[in-house]
């Protein structure tokens, strides 16, 4: 009846090991779940001692050497939780010179050594009968063989370990590891003590028993409300993290919109609020759709660049992405960032207008060689018609002179006229003839090529009235700033052609000269914002090349080699003859100046 009670009571110590590592699976609950165990193959080793006239004395010997293993093992147990202490706080840095994984082996090692002499005549030679007391029924007493001093040993380095333990424990800074290991090391010795106590006589041996699930029931419920506190700091920790991220999304510039699984708006910074001039609360909780209708208006899957006016007329230019943030495997969401190029885009047009700007200023000097020249001409004609003369045709001369003037001023005109903004509807309706603006591009460099003894040839095989989608300013910005890189590669003598053609349907420019040439790891870089070799140059003027053709549909390559010239290619989209009606003047096939 003892034996089957005193079992019963040391099964207690298993059960609550095996739902601390159902609930944790944490270093320290494996570590204490080992312990608890360890304390339970105690009391069964004393439970075997009261089975006479259950068991033969043969199997309560072998019962008893076996879960001997609990009181032996209980010391490098202890001590581990020391190893695990110092390694795992900075404050106890200075103990890791000789607690550590050597120390830990060799204790490990001397308690197996104890154990396996436990199974030998030297640890446990035969048994004696104890006889009953009033409080204590008769058991067997183990009678210890000569290496018994080894389990002595091994006893007391329990309680060393667990003063040490004490010690480590109050140099600890955490107040929670403090408040659960103060608990363990008072748990310990208060066993550890009753076991010795009772072994000499003192106490019957069942006491330690009946002690050990109080000492099992207080360690459960210490590691627990260590572990209840530990949620309570990480729960403390997520929420001042959580409001750190919201503080950093609300900082970001961008335009944030986070989405869940339900496609219902969860998060939204305040970049966003003040982009739509919205509180977040009319859009929390809100179908993503609502998005696409006024007044955000916005399509968040177009990866090109939306423009949206907000409710005060200013424009924005933003570019939408998104990405998706999987949490869990039945969980994501789903987020939605907007990148602002409003400022880029006003960037932009102030560096295109400031080098228009620079390119008119450039061509002011040949501009005003050209109307000097008629001006002088119809001068003379005019004091010649002062004078009385019979011959006619003066009067003609003078209007075709004037007629040139208003052309070339026509053109400077023209140049200087504000952009089309193709960018508020996507696309642009604007037709020109290429062959056209060709030529009358070709009039604004005449006085430089004549003055520099250089020359510019314009070949086209395109069909009466063919058209191509481009702005009439924007083209002729391109052209005269390719025309003018071309002019200042060329030498003396030089050549300049431009080639017009179709080609897949689209209308193909090329012009080409037979100038110094580029280099190869320049010719890498055209384009580049600021990337000039010209000591007076900006490095935006085929910058705003590329930006303009390619805003229309366009293409534009540059091939190069030194000594040899260049040629630009450009290719732009046509447009039906029937949906613009042009008037073109009638050309020749080639004109060389």
């Amino acid at each position: 009846m003892e034996y089957m009670l005193l079992v019963a009571i040391a099964f207690i110590p298993f059960i609550i090991s095996i739902s601390l590592t159902i609930y944790s699976r944490t270093t320290v609950s494996i570590a204490l779940a080992c312990f608890l165990v360890l304390l339970g193959a105690w009391q069964l080793e004393i439970a075997a001692l009261y089975a006479d006239g259950l068991l033969a004395e043969s199997v309560i010997d072998r019962l008893f050497r076996f879960f001997r293993i609990g009181p032996i093992l209980i010391m490098p147990i202890i001590y581990y939780f020391i190893y695990y202490l110092v390694s795992e706080h900075e404050e106890l840095r200075r103990y890791r010179k000789w607690i550590n994984r050597t120390s830990l082996s060799i204790m490990i090692g001397y308690s197996i050594l104890v154990y396996i002499i436990n199974f030998t005549d030297y640890g446990v030679t035969s048994y004696m009968v104890a006889p009953g007391r009033v409080y204590s029924p008769t058991h067997w007493l183990p009678v210890y063989g000569s290496l018994n001093w080894t389990f002595l040993l091994n006893i007391f380095l329990v309680f060393v370990h667990t003063f040490l333990l004490l010690r480590v424990t109050i140099l600890m800074k955490d107040p929670i590891y403090k408040l659960f290991y103060g608990k363990l090391i008072i748990g310990a010795l208060f066993v550890f003590l009753n076991g010795v106590t009772s072994g000499f006589g003192l106490f019957p041996l069942f006491f330690s028993s009946f002690n050990s699930i109080l000492v099992a029931i207080l360690l459960f419920v210490g590691f627990f409300q260590m572990q209840t506190a530990r949620v309570k700091q990480a729960n403390a920790r997520l929420a001042k993290q959580s409001e750190l991220l919201e503080a950093i999304m609300n900082l970001n510039p961008n335009y944030l919109i986070v989405m869940n699984q339900s496609n219902h708006i969860i998060k939204v910074n305040q970049s966003a609020e003040k982009l739509w001039d919205v509180s977040k609360d009319e859009l929390i909780g809100k179908d993503f759709s609502v998005v696409a209708e006024p007044p955000y208006s916005i399509n968040p899957l177009r990866k090109d660049v939306q423009r949206f006016v907000n409710k005060t007329g200013r424009p924005y230019y933003i570019q939408w992405g998104f990405q998706k943030l999987d949490q869990a495997e039945k969980e994501y969401h789903t987020l939605f960032y907007g990148i602002d190029f409003s400022k880029q885009k006003e960037n932009e047009r102030l560096l295109l207008a400031s080098e228009k700007s620079k390119v008119i200023g450039e061509l002011a000097a040949s501009i005003a060689h050209e109307i000097r020249n008629p001006l002088t001409t119809v001068r003379g004609f005019i004091q010649l018609s002062k004078e009385v003369q019979k011959e006619k045709g003066y009067e003609d001369i003078v209007l075709e002179e004037i007629d040139r003037i208003n052309e070339v001023l026509k053109e400077l005109l023209l140049l200087a006229k504000p952009e089309a903004q193709v960018e508020q509807n996507g696309d642009s309706t604007t037709s020109i003839s290429v062959v056209h603006e060709v030529n009358t591009i070709k009039l604004l460099f005449e006085a430089i090529a004549l003055e520099q003894n250089k020359s510019i040839s314009i070949y086209h095989t395109l069909e009466q009235g063919h058209l191509a989608r481009f702005e009439k300013s924007h083209f002729k910005q391109v052209i005269i700033n390719i025309l003018k890189n071309s002019f200042e590669a060329l030498p003396k003598m030089g050549k300049i052609k431009i080639k017009i053609d179709e080609k897949n349907r689209k209308t193909r420019i090329r012009i080409l000269d037979n100038g110094r040439g580029i280099a190869r790891e320049r010719l890498s870089r055209i384009g580049e914002p600021y990337y000039t070799n010209k000591e007076k140059g900006t490095g935006i003027g085929l910058t705003i090349c590329f930006k303009l053709i390619a805003d229309y549909g366009g293409q534009m390559m540059v091939k190069s080699k030194i000594g040899w010239g260049t040629v630009v290619t450009i290719t732009l989209e046509p447009v039906a003859k029937e949906s613009v009606v042009f008037h073109e003047e009638s050309e020749g096939r080639s004109t060389v100046v």
